[in-house]
């Protein structure tokens, strides 16, 4: 009894201690996409300065728990630590038992490693294991984890700091429901202590207060719980992986063994270990292998980490299942090669394939199996009629060593070892997120159970594994996982980073999608309509953003009004009526004008001529964006819609030039769109732009003075008469006939001379050229006049230049 009454005034004592509490670094998600660096997706971090051994996270408050190794954290959903206690080092050696300790055992500090840390939504409590004392476990209040609310001196889990041991809470006997459940507990046998023996490989332990850990039930020779038989356990040694519950059955991923036999290899394999939580007796007890290979042939014998979780539609469709069923993600290693591997397996397989080997049993085929637990002995044929997928087990053939295993097809390949794995489902995708040896986290998009994609992958702490233990928060938006030393939050999605429908898709994150009612990249459920149409928000699969692909014409001259036809593909079914909106960068407010829906895609009709804002010196047209959009609704789709003058280009050259359909009508020497109106019995020279066939096409045509053998200057000494010649290239006789008159303009005074055009060239009269500035530095515009005021174009800018040098000129 001293060793009992010592142990717990010293464990009192630690447990009431509160250790420093580490910082906690807050970190602001950053805009990004797809970035391999955490500050992208960080919400917060927390550095611990002991080993990180387990997470749980509460459903109904969203806390944060952390089992470490001599700690044990109670921290706030935005990680802030709220309690910090401490559990160890305490004195102890494996020599003793809970109670007392014979007198040759030597007691020394020895770390608690957390075991098992598990939330008990009903009891409103958290139940905690450690490798101390045997491997005890005790009740802490939920609300504060200083409190212990009761502590039982009964062995259940493993007493070394690497002995697996797996737990979780599931219904149980003797009345398997919900408001039964029991604990689950898997551990790995420790050959360190004499009283080891006593603790079962795989039992069902009680919750009631009054039988705290106690077996679930138990009988003279049965109850529920299983051993590894004294011939094996020393030497068969099984690692338990995870466990979990589903439907009527709780499971226990191991790796173990292939063979029980001392001459054998020790070659390990996977095997899932299987009771039906209404079984008192453990008549149930099945175990059947578990394969993952990949399409070359490679074997991943041996699991790392796993979760059960829901598909999504298209994953639940390739399995044949339905989205409210299990399917079991499980990550594996393979032995001849350092490669990781992702298996999937639905929980629907997984009872026919236990069914089908129990069948075969029950039939006399074969021999039980399980020679590690009890004597390996024929199947007994039995009169059973049928047995379904629910069968719970007799008095024979118990336990039961399947041979045929449940298989899947690798669809995840890496090369970098994957040590932990949860999966969350999103409209018709299932996300699986993969820890890796490295310190990455991946994340997985799943097409089918054969197909995924790998959108994204973070640098999460590199260079420290990622903990099997991953949770999503209780609204799966975030991501709690932990290395070595660190707790981090991580948020999974951040839509709101991708501004438009292009770089929303490219992401290909299967959580985002473009609302194209509301122009936003979103979740589906925070778009309007969603449900009711599916063009209403386009996931990155569809790889089809709303988009004109054409509006006819595309471009229209500023003084006319039109009707403008726009092809729209993914246009959604809309039944508020929709608007073409004009917006202009010179004005506050977009002009709204009507819509008209037609069968692919919508007509519009441009705005009032006189609401169009007037064209910029020196430019000749102006944008709009032009958009789609409903009444009172942001735009759905837009596009770029340019409105052109002609009449801005005061030159035939420049006019057949521009890049919009603008032609030259020759003798009124205007620019013009609209020729059937402006250029009735004139000579016309056809723009550029243009569409069709022209007689005269483009500023080869237009009417120009060109250079002689002078060059593009005509040097003009100051206070000298000069007589000026300039070649000629005129179309249309009415220009023929015309008077000529040659122009310069010198420091802003224009001089008039008459000319004569003889052949292709006009020569103009002699005139005196005078300048006022004291610089030889002095241009003179040059043009020929035809017809009273129109210039012939000068697209080589022939120019007078003032010619004589002055004193101190430079």
């Amino acid at each position: 009894m001293e060793r009992f009454q010592s142990h717990g005034i010293i464990l009192l004592i630690l447990i009431g201690v509160l250790c420093a509490q580490p910082k906690a670094n807050h970190v602001f998600p950053a805009k990004g996409s797809n970035a391999t660096d955490l500050s992208s997706r960080l919400v917060s971090q927390i550095v611990f300065n002991s080993t990180l051994n387990h997470l749980a996270v509460d459903r109904s408050t969203g806390n944060v728990y952390v089992g470490a190794v001599n700690k044990l954290y109670q921290i706030t959903s935005e990680l802030n630590i709220v309690t910090a206690v401490t559990t160890g080092p305490q004195n102890d050696s494996y020599q003793c038992t809970i109670l007392e300790c014979p007198g040759d055992a030597v007691k020394k500090p020895m770390d608690n490693v957390n075991k098992v840390l598990l939330i008990d939504q009903g009891a409103k409590s958290l139940i905690v294991c450690g490798s101390l004392f045997q491997g005890i476990c005790h009740i802490r209040k939920l609300h504060n984890i200083s409190i212990i609310d009761q502590e039982v001196l009964e062995a259940v889990v493993a007493n070394t700091a690497n002995a697996s041991t797996v737990a979780f809470i599931a219904p149980g006997p003797p009345l398997a429901s919900p408001e039964n459940n029991v604990l689950y507990v898997a551990v790995t046998f420790t050959n360190n202590s004499p009283y080891r023996s006593e603790i079962p490989a795989v039992s069902s332990r009680s919750l009631a207060r009054d039988r705290l850990f106690q077996l679930a039930a138990s009988a003279v020779t049965t109850g529920t719980r299983l051993f590894v038989n004294n011939y094996a356990r020393e030497t068969y040694i099984i690692n338990y992986v995870y466990g979990f519950s589903s439907e009527r059955f709780s499971y226990f991923l191991t790796t173990q063994y292939k063979s029980s036999s001392h001459y054998a290899s020790k070659e390990r394999i996977t095997k899932l270990v299987r009771i039906c939580q209404d079984d008192s007796h453990y008549h149930s007890y099945t175990e059947i292998p578990v394969d993952c290979t990949s399409k070359d042939g490679t074997k991943f014998k041996t699991v790392s980490a796993a979760y059960v979780g829901k598909p999504g539609h298209e994953l639940a469709q390739s399995l044949e299942i339905t989205t409210g069923d299990d399917v079991l993600f499980a990550v594996f290693d393979a032995t001849t090669a350092n490669r990781s591997a992702l298996c999937v397996y639905s929980l629907k397989a997984i009872r026919k394939k236990f069914m089908h080997n129990i069948k075969k049993c029950y039939n006399g085929e074969g021999l039980r199996g399980l020679d590690y637990i009890s004597q390996n002995m024929p199947c007994i044929a039995t009169k059973l009629q049928t047995i379904g997928e629910d069968f719970c087990g007799l008095d024979v053939n118990s336990p039961l060593g399947g041979e045929q295993a449940v298989a899947s097809l690798a669809v995840v390949l890496s090369e970098d070892r994957m040590t932990s794995v949860a999966t969350t489902a999103t409209s018709n995708f299932t996300v699986v997120f993969i820890g890796t040896e490295t310190g990455q986290l991946k994340k997985i998009v799943m097409e089918s159970s054969t197909s995924a994609m790998q959108y994204a992958t973070m640098n999460v702490d590199l260079g420290s594994p990622i903990q099997p233990d991953m949770h999503l928060d209780p609204e799966h938006d975030d991501l709690y996982l932990m290395s070595r030393y660190k707790l981090f939050k991580i948020r999974i999605y951040d839509c709101s980073v991708y501004s438009t429908c292009l770089s929303c898709l490219s992401a290909k994150d299967p959580f985002c999608g473009w609302c194209s009612l509301e122009n936003k990249c979103s979740r589906k459920y925070e778009c309007q309509n969603s449900s009711k149409d599916p063009l209403s928000w386009l996931s990155y699969k569809s790889g089809k953003c709303t988009t004109i692909t054409s509006v006819t014409p595309h471009q229209l001259q500023r003084t006319t009004a039109r009707t403008l036809e726009l092809i729209i593909e993914n246009l959604p079914n809309l039944k508020e009526p929709l608007v073409c909106a004009f917006t202009f960068a010179s004005m506050e407010k977009p002009i709204i004008t009507n819509a008209t829906k037609k069968r692919n895609g919508v007509n519009c009709t441009t705005p009032r001529t006189d609401l169009l804002p007037q064209i910029g010196y020196g430019e000749n047209h102006f944008n709009a964006t032009l958009s789609i959009k409903t009444s009172q609704g942001p735009d759905i789709v837009s596009t770029t819609f340019t409105f052109f003058d002609c009449s801005t280009h005061l030159s035939c050259t420049q006019c057949v030039s521009s890049k919009f359909p603008c032609d030259w009508c020759v003798e009124a020497h205007r620019c013009t769109h609209d020729t059937a109106e402006n250029c009735r019995n004139d000579i016309l020279v056809t723009g550029i732009s243009r569409i069709g066939p022209s007689y005269r096409s483009g500023p080869g045509f237009c009417p120009t003075i060109n250079v002689t053998g002078d060059g593009s200057e005509i040097l003009v000494p100051a206070g000298s008469k000069k007589s000026v010649k300039v070649k000629v290239h005129i179309i249309g006789q009415f220009i023929v006939q015309t008077r000529f008159v040659c122009q310069f303009n010198v420091e802003g005074r224009v001089t008039s001379v008459n000319a004569q055009l003889l052949g292709d060239t006009i020569y103009c009269d002699a005139m005196e050229f005078t300048y006022s500035a004291k610089t030889s530095k002095l241009n003179a515009t040059f043009a020929v006049i035809w017809g009273g005021s129109k210039p012939l174009d000068n697209p080589n800018n022939i120019h007078g230049k003032r010619s004589d040098a002055l004193p101190n000129d430079s």
